[in-house]
């Protein structure tokens, strides 16, 4: 299937991680978005899954109300938006993929509890930015970790909230930082 997403209002600068965890995953691997927005990377990640050839479950988190740092009130504000949800944006965004991936509307922290301990390969960390958030984020979601699976984040410049998160909640893990993203496999 060819690739979609530049089509989608957003930021999205990790294709190279998308890539590589797709490549290197098992067949049966589950993988997990948390803060998916208007669909921009989810519709990437989606495609790379499908066109990879293996089993690969794709599971985007998010409540669409958008974060903190940018809601205003329950709607958004965007003029990108339709009907002044986000919801409805992705659902129209990821139309071309629709059945092939799976969506919880729900908050990250409360969906850890929908995934068994040990169950997930890869898990994409890219909604609240603020640092005790992404604390709570790091924190429900390993047990959900395979061993040797991979937790990421976006957003982790020196000094910014996420950043600071990762280095707290993943220093056991040796978290490494690559073009502003937070990597750790966990043990």
């Amino acid at each position: 299937m060819e690739h979609f997403y530049q089509n989608i209002d957003g930021w999205f600068s990790y294709e190279w991680l998308y890539k590589q965890a797709v490549q290197e995953a098992q067949d049966g691997a589950v993988f997990v978005e948390i803060g998916s927005w208007k669909g921009r990377s989810s519709a990437f990640l989606t495609v790379e899954a499908l066109n990879s050839g293996k089993n690969i479950s794709v599971t985007c988190i998010d409540t669409w109300m958008g974060s903190s740092e940018h809601q205003e009130g329950a709607e958004c504000q965007d003029e990108t938006v339709i009907n002044g949800t986000l919801y409805q944006t992705f659902v129209k965004n990821m139309k071309p993929v629709w059945g092939k991936f799976h969506h919880l509307r729900i908050d990250s922290v409360d969906a850890a509890s929908l995934f068994d301990d040990n169950s997930v390969d890869f898990l994409m960390i890219d909604a609240a930015h603020e640092t005790e958030l992404v604390i709570q984020d790091i924190e429900a979601w390993l047990p959900k970790m395979k061993k040797g699976g991979m937790m990421t984040g976006d957003d982790c410049w020196i000094g910014s909230s996420p950043r600071v998160a990762a280095e707290k909640a993943l220093a056991k893990y040796g978290v490494q930082f690559p073009n502003n993203h937070f990597v750790a496999i966990i043990k």
